[in-house]
């Protein structure tokens, strides 16, 4: 039947069919096409993924190294802590974000979804590399000036030193925010 065509290269078998083949294995499809040598299947994060996909997919990678809304955070090695599937073709990155300077849109512990990118328009939220920190900011352009401002008023415009190191990863597409938990103080009940 079916296994005696695809046994004799006649017929390929449906990528559907492959993927479960696949997970029962516990090799990546890659892996079971021949594509690589490694036949690891990609670590997903333990957020909730779909059984039925409406529209497509991206994976794409959630990277270990969180990001600084607020005074910056030194960079640690880039490598994905897991990967993510997102409905937008343009997301290539998701961050974790630190800090409260652009709250109330991206909060303390958020991830951005980063479209990379080297040329943001003036307005657009960036993720970029200054002075070897990474900081979530506005993109303003003054004159030859860049400026990366933040939303929260409490946190200082930073004008951007042409002399030091200033690398643009890309441009904020969506922000996923974990609503904060309400510190909740007990009512004793009156007897």
């Amino acid at each position: 039947g079916a296994i005696a065509h695809y046994e004799k290269n006649r017929r390929e078998p449906p990528k559907k069919i492959l993927q479960k083949i696949a997970e029962t294995l516990e090799v990546s499809l890659s892996f079971l096409l021949g594509e690589t040598d490694d036949p690891t299947p990609p670590k997903f994060s333990n957020e909730a993924i779909p059984t039925t996909l409406e529209r497509p997919v991206k994976i794409v990678p959630v990277f270990s190294t969180e990001v600084s809304a607020g005074n910056g955070i030194f960079p640690d090695s880039f490598h994905p802590e897991a990967y993510l599937p997102v409905e937008r073709y343009d997301v290539d990155y998701v961050f974790i974000v630190r800090g409260k300077s652009m709250e109330p849109y991206v909060l303390d512990g958020g991830k951005i979804l980063v479209k990379a990118t080297p040329n943001p328009r003036d307005g657009d939220m960036i993720l970029c590399i200054y002075d070897g920190m990474f900081y979530v900011k506005y993109f303003h352009r003054d004159g030859d000036r860049i400026i990366l401002m933040s939303e929260n008023s409490e946190y200082p415009d930073i004008i951007v030193d042409p002399n030091k190191q200033f690398e643009i990863i890309g441009v904020i597409v969506e922000i996923r925010n974990t609503p904060p938990r309400k510190k909740v103080r007990r009512i004793e009940k009156e007897r």
